[in-house]
């Protein structure tokens, strides 16, 4: 219970923002109607005052902290859904996730950002929040996998053989499998894990699953990992700009990702899809992260 009540009682500034809004519309009927003769006029400039001062001191807590107030009429940020859905994972589960980070810092990391960019672009094309959890934890487990794939494939700072490589594509059943064995995760996380390397064009893996076997959230948490890894440093090559990562998304719109989940996130990034140029891809696959 303290992961989702704490997020909510930093809102207190939004709600004095209401309380102050709806006194001053309380006060408008006694400033405009009634006359300095009648107790109504009084309270309505009182309520002025006060509705005033109300809202003057949640602008000025705002200022002092060095941050805007939380959205008056929306769920919880991404990143406070995804922190809550990693609370409630298990002891286990969260032993594995300390172990993956201590295995690969990088993968840890890359997980939560990922998490947290498919429960962003998934509020942004109107999934439910139960599909927006779904996405929250698939996105922190789908690369639980990476725990059976050997250091020195994971690490290594060149381009990977056919064998290294069929190695990395096995990290989605491993990952599926091992949820399995955990036990308490619906069909729906475990088909993000597995399907998050699909691709419209049946050209992904493990499965090879085309455009009408890809449900919403695995377009998303499919396009969200590929441009996570993109933009971070990986042992075989630096980070990619955005505009590169975009330009390159860009191209690949229609026959690997889906160009609604695009377009959603060129408007988070605050992007114009238009004005990229396309960008070919380098040979080794920008995904495996």
């Amino acid at each position: 219970m303290a992961s989702v009540s704490a997020p909510l009682t930093r809102r207190i500034a939004d709600f004095a923002v209401i309380f102050g809004l709806v006194l001053l519309a309380s006060a408008l009927y006694g400033a405009l109607v009634l006359t300095l003769m009648d107790l109504g006029w009084w309270l309505g400039h009182l309520f002025e005052v006060v509705g005033i001062a109300v809202v003057g001191a949640s602008a000025a807590y705002d200022l002092r902290r060095g941050r805007r107030s939380r959205p008056l009429a929306c769920d919880l940020r991404a990143v406070e859904i995804v922190a809550s859905e990693e609370a409630f994972l298990g002891a286990r589960v969260r032993a594995l996730m300390l172990t993956l980070a201590a295995k690969d810092t990088s993968t840890e990391e890359h997980t939560r950002r990922v998490a947290a960019l498919a429960v962003e672009m998934g509020e942004r094309l109107g999934l439910s929040a139960c599909r927006r959890r779904s996405l929250a934890i698939g996105g922190l487990l789908h690369d639980m996998g990476k725990l059976s794939v050997p250091d020195a494939i994971l690490q290594k700072p060149g381009p990977l053989d056919d064998d290294e490589f069929a190695q990395i594509k096995l990290h989605t059943q491993r990952d599926r499998e091992l949820l399995s064995e955990l036990g308490g995760f619906d069909e729906a996380v475990q088909r993000l894990v597995l399907d998050h390397h699909e691709r419209l064009d049946g050209r992904g893996y493990p499965r090879g699953l085309e455009a009408g076997d890809l449900d919403l959230e695995t377009r998303i948490l499919a396009l969200c990992d590929v441009y996570d890894a993109l933009v971070s440093p990986r042992v075989y090559r630096p980070a990619w700009t955005m505009d590169e990562a975009l330009a390159l998304i860009r191209s690949e719109a229609g026959t690997a990702f889906d160009p609604q989940c695009v377009d959603a996130l060129f408007e988070i990034l605050g992007q114009n899809v238009a004005s990229f140029p396309a960008r070919r891809a380098t040979n080794r696959p920008a995904s495996t992260g």
